[in-house]
């Protein structure tokens, strides 16, 4: 199917995998755990140090046939210029009488475990 695009071309779709699901979106989000502040005399902050930096990786999918994968197995994620590693922490099913069988998968990389 040939596709024609006008003015300023911008990422369309979805380019990412998971081994077992059809990708239909996604969110990716970093954040740091632990924020280490210093004040002055009057309690204004002047200085911050920021550690423990992780991301966070929300997935949902439709299932071609089965999906296996169980809290605490290795997540990976590739994509849109997107790659993460880190493990499942939440496994939600949804299904419908007249609709496909959806996966939630939620996962968290930890900078500091590989």
């Amino acid at each position: 199917m040939a596709t024609t695009q006008k003015g300023t071309a911008h990422i369309f779709g979805i380019n990412g995998t998971v081994t077992g699901l059809t990708v239909q979106s996604y969110s990716v989000g970093k954040s740091f755990a632990n924020a280490d502040e210093v004040t002055n005399a009057q309690g204004v902050v002047i200085g911050v140090r920021y550690s423990d930096e992780r991301t966070t990786l929300s997935i949902e999918g439709l299932v071609p046939s089965s999906y296996t994968a169980s809290v605490g197995d290795s997540l990976t994620f590739t994509g849109n210029g997107i790659a993460f590693s880190g493990h499942i922490t939440a496994i939600e099913e949804r299904g419908e009488a007249k609709g496909y069988m959806r996966i939630s998968i939620t996962g968290i990389d930890y900078e500091g475990i590989a």
